[in-house]
C-alpha cells in the first residue's frame, strides 16, 4: 500500500507540519542528509511515514486475517473455493 501513498501524493502541494522530535534523530536524519546533498529532511520524514504507514496496514490486514470467520464468510469462502475448482476443471479439460 505504500505504492498507493505514494503516488497519491505526486502533483499535491505540500503541507507543512511543526513536529517536536527526539534530538538523536534529527542528528541521525541530518547526518544523512548531509551524506546525500540529493535529499532534504522532508524527504526523510516522507520515507518514514510511508513506512509506518505501511506497517499499520500490515498489522490492521493481520488483525482481519486472525479475526474469526463469520457464518456469512465462511459460505462465500466455500463459494470462492467451487467457482476456482469449476474454472481449474474447465482449463485442464481443455488441454487434453
Amino acid at each position: 500500500m505504500t505504492d498507493m501513498v505514494t503516488s497519491a501524493s505526486v502533483g499535491r502541494r505540500r503541507v507543512k507540519v511543526g513536529a517536536t522530535l527526539d534530538p538523536s534523530l534529527v542528528r541521525a536524519v541530518d547526518a544523512y542528509v548531509a551524506d546525500h546533498p540529493d535529499t532534504d529532511r522532508s524527504e526523510v520524514i516522507d520515507e518514514a511515514l510511508r513506512l509506518w504507514y505501511a506497517r499499520q496496514q500490515r498489522t490492521a490486514m493481520e488483525v482481519q486475517f486472525a479475526a474469526p470467520v463469520s457464518a456469512t464468510e465462511g459460505r462465500e469462502r466455500a463459494s470462492w473455493r467451487a467457482t476456482r475448482r469449476a474454472a481449474a476443471l474447465r482449463t485442464f479439460r481443455k488441454g487434453r
